[in-house]
């Protein structure tokens, strides 16, 4: 399931952080998210409300991938030190926590960003 489509995204969100095909991918991911914190409910009547919260949560997604990219690429790492005999490589092990750090706070962005949203339809409440 999909909540939401690229075109929503650009025209009613008006966002301009993901590319299209970054974004068709994440947004599949980000209505996994949504539909699991929403419990399968039926959306019917909050629509858009769930859209925003799709976008959303896809942007963060978006900014998490950099992110791990960055981490897990060599090439992107930040280098601490270089030797030439015997060669050896460090890298900053400081970037790297920094990195995780802020991806664990995106995470947490993603749950406030869902009740910023989705906190007055209902769609969150766990009981019956």
């Amino acid at each position: 399931m999909n909540y939401t489509n690229y075109n929503f995204y650009k025209l009613k969100y008006i966002g301009n952080e993901v590319p299209q095909d970054d974004f068709e991918i994440l947004s599949v991911r980000a209505s996994e998210i949504i539909q699991s914190r929403i419990f399968n409910r039926d959306i019917t009547g909050y629509e858009k409300e769930v859209q925003n919260a799709t976008c959303s949560v896809a942007e963060i997604l978006y900014k998490i991938n950099n992110i791990e990219n960055k981490i897990y690429s060599s090439d992107n790492k930040e280098v601490k030190s270089e030797s030439v005999g015997d060669y050896s490589k460090t890298y900053n092990t400081a970037s790297v926590s920094e990195q995780k750090e802020k991806i664990s706070n995106l995470k947490q962005e993603i749950e406030r960003k869902i009740r910023m949203y989705l906190a007055d339809t209902g769609l969150l409440y766990r009981g019956v």
